[in-house]
């Protein structure tokens, strides 16, 4: 049999107790839920007025009702709208790099001699913190590096580029990396739009890239001055030669000469002796005429006695005794 346990309500009528319970269970649940709404709405709002700036950054207040602006707040930090509807815009101070590297982003200068060449550069720059908003104001898509300090950098390039020749600038790149510095920091000082907002940490022009048809023709000048050295070269190897070869000549020449009068002085000395030789087992004394007769005879027969390898011989007669005189010397 089944029991049910009643309960009092406000017009004293009894009611059973399990009726009422699961007749008042819808009304707490749509409570909750409309708590809950009210909560993540709560929140929502709470929220929406949190803004948060992280590292290296700085937030700029700005009220678009009223133009006003206010900050800048430095980062990292967690903070609160003053009004629901300041918007809050984040500018990064952190160094940033322009790469100004390869085919269409590169810088095309002329040269001196009105060569057209190509400068890849890196520009690191930072924003200055403290003259944010200035910039913001004058820059508010946050567009200044597009705008105004990427034509800067390319104008300083040119400026600078075109006080050389097109064969100089590998051998000067150092000084025209100074120089662009030097031109661009001057430039950002007085670019009304830039001045004081924009800090240059550094420049690095890290390549020059020539025409093909300026370097086909450096080439060929190096060709041509190594063919210049090669010919110098073998023309002065000929010259030793030559040198050598006349030289050499020479001294064979004087060496056969000296031979020559070494060999006619000996010959002269022999001839003397011989004469000597004749005179004194004759009895006799030679005139000139003899002495020049005996002499070409002698000469005449030495020669002819080496030619033909016999022992050929002068004989001298006088009314004192007479002498049997071989022209061949040796056995």
């Amino acid at each position: 049999m089944e029991v049910t346990h009643t309960i009092n309500n406000w017009s004293g009528v009894q009611e059973p107790e399990s009726k009422h319970s699961f007749g008042s269970f819808p009304h707490k649940i749509a409570a909750l839920v409309l708590l809950l709404i009210i909560a993540l709405t709560s929140l929502g709002v709470i929220g929406s007025d949190l803004y948060t700036v992280g590292v290296s950054q700085v937030g700029i207040l700005v009220n678009p009702y009223n133009g006003d602006f206010s900050g800048p707040v430095a980062g990292p930090t967690l903070a609160w709208k003053s009004v629901p509807w300041i918007n809050v815009v984040i500018v990064s101070t952190s160094v940033q790099t322009i790469q100004m590297v390869g085919p269409g982003n590169n810088i095309n200068v002329l040269t001196k001699d009105n060569l057209n060449v190509s400068l890849d550069v890196t520009v690191r720059y930072e924003v200055m913190a403290t003259n944010v908003i200035a910039l913001y104001k004058r820059y508010p898509a946050l567009s200044w590096e597009g705008d105004a300090l990427v034509p800067l950098i390319r104008s300083s390039v040119r400026d600078v580029v075109a006080n050389y020749t097109a064969d100089e600038l590998q051998a000067v790149r150092a000084q025209i990396q100074a120089g662009v510095e030097v031109r661009l920091t001057t430039s950002l000082a007085t670019e009304p739009s830039l001045a004081n907002d924009i800090q240059l940490i550094e420049i690095n022009v890290r390549d020059i890239v020539l025409p093909n048809s300026f370097l086909a023709a450096i080439q060929a000048k190096l060709n041509a001055q190594q063919q210049l050295l090669q010919a110098q070269f073998q023309a002065q190897q000929l010259i030793v030669t030559a040198l050598g070869q006349r030289n050499a000549t020479i001294i064979a020449a004087q060496a056969l000469a000296n031979a020559t009068l070494i060999q006619a002085a000996a010959n002269a000395q022999s001839i003397s002796s011989i004469i000597s030789q004749v005179e004194a087992q004759t009895r006799t004394t030679w005139n000139s005429t003899q002495v020049a007769d005996f002499t070409n005879m002698y000469t005449e027969l030495q020669l002819l006695s080496k030619l033909t390898g016999q022992n050929l011989y002068i004989f001298v007669g006088s009314p004192n005794g007479s002498l049997i005189i071989p022209t061949k010397s040796g056995p």
